[in-house]
Order: C-alpha cells, then sequence, then structure tokens
C-alpha cells in the first residue's frame, strides 16, 4: 500500500510539471538559468512543499492546484511542446485554433485526472540519484528519486533541454520505467487515427466533464 500512495503521489507531481498557466510569480524557489540537477530538484521539493502546506491542495481542489501552477511552475515547464510530443505528426495539420484547443483540453484532463492524487504526497522529498556525470548538454535527462520514510523511493526521470532564453525546460517525465508522454501518446493514437484532431478534442471536453462531475458527486471542488 505504500509503494502503491508513493507512484499516485509520483503521478500527482508529475502532473503539476506539466500544467500550463497565465502568468508566474516573482521569488521563484529555483534558479531556471542555473544548475540544472538542482533546478529539478528544487523545483519538484518546491512543489511537494507547497502541496503538503496547503488543505486546499492535499483535498485534489483544481482552483488551488492552478494557483500552485501559476506561481511556481509556469516558466519550468514547455506545455506547448509536450502537447505537441503527445499527439504526434497530426499536430503539423491542425490549425491554430485546434492547436489551442488540444493544449486547453489536455491541460483539464491532467488537472481533473491528477488532483485527486495530491492526497498522497506526505513527507516525501526528491533527491538525485547517483551520477557521475554532472556536465550540463543542451538536451538532457535528469534521474531523481522521490523518497518517504518506511517505503522504497521511486524513480522519477525528467527530460528538459535548454530554451532560447537559455532557461531550463522540462518536456517530459518518467515514472518508474514510464514517460508520460509516450504513454498519453499511446493512449490518445487510436482516437486520432479515427476521428483526426476534432476526435480528440471531442474526448478532453468529454473526459473533463466526466471527472468533473466524479469530483462533485465526491464531495470535492472541480
Amino acid at each position: 500500500m505504500q509503494r502503491r500512495t508513493l507512484m499516485i503521489a509520483g503521478a500527482a507531481l508529475t502532473s503539476v510539471a506539466f500544467m500550463p498557466a497565465a502568468l508566474a510569480a516573482d521569488g521563484l524557489p529555483y534558479d531556471a538559468k542555473g544548475d540544472p540537477f538542482a533546478f529539478v530538484v528544487d523545483l519538484s521539493n518546491a512543489v511537494l512543499d507547497r502541496i503538503r502546506s496547503s488543505e486546499a491542495l492535499k483535498s485534489g481542489n483544481v482552483d488551488s492546484l492552478r494557483k500552485l501552477v501559476d506561481e511556481i511552475v509556469l516558466p519550468a515547464t514547455d506545455f506547448t511542446m509536450m502537447t505537441r510530443m503527445t499527439v504526434g505528426p497530426k499536430w503539423r495539420t491542425a490549425t491554430v485554433e485546434q492547436r489551442k484547443a488540444l493544449e486547453s483540453g489536455f491541460e483539464t484532463l491532467l488537472l481533473r485526472v491528477y488532483a485527486g492524487g495530491l492526497t498522497a504526497v506526505k513527507d516525501q522529498k526528491c533527491e538525485l540519484r547517483p551520477t557521475r556525470v554532472k556536465k550540463a548538454q543542451p538536451e538532457m535527462v535528469i534521474r531523481t528519486l522521490l523518497k518517504s520514510s518506511g517505503a522504497e523511493p521511486i524513480a522519477l526521470d525528467y527530460r528538459i533541454y535548454r530554451a532560447k532564453d537559455d532557461t531550463w525546460k522540462i518536456v517530459d517525465v518518467n515514472i518508474e520505467g514510464i514517460w508520460m508522454v509516450e504513454n498519453y501518446r499511446s493512449q490518445f493514437a487510436s482516437v486520432l487515427s479515427q476521428d483526426g484532431v476534432e476526435g480528440l478534442i471531442k474526448l478532453f471536453n468529454e473526459k473533463g466533464e466526466e471527472l468533473a462531475r466524479q469530483v462533485k458527486n465526491s464531495g470535492g471542488k472541480a
């Protein structure tokens, strides 16, 4: 049970790392232009600390989750690239309006799916996995461990790159051997093949509404 709980916490942390937002707060708890290893660890632990300190977040309140993203996560992610990688070749033929709808729909889906997992965040802490190579590269995979007392650590790997403004951006996360982008791409492939981009947008909207009803019926706040 502890192992499963820690996996849920890892999944929740992963989803938070990919949420887009409208604006970022001053005084970010990480250096987006500095050491890439410290950037990933500091970001992850800042998110965990915020969740632990907020009853609203731990209860799965989506508005509180969006606020967390606005204040901490936005500068650290490239959600457009992540959505593009998840959609695959169909992204190239999508219109500007369709791309916006895909990003918005995917955002809502991730928020709804993982908000409930925030209740699993207890005393977890993100640490670097032992490595001999700590040289910064334009594109990197930063390997970390999510540790908690009385449980086996969970492997979390972050795929990052250095953007044109010299900041580090996260574009994918691996939880125990499963890359998030690849996992969702395989889930969406059949819909895209049969119904195209509009079919995937419709799926996002339907799933978002369904999950919102589930949250409301369970007494939570969507």
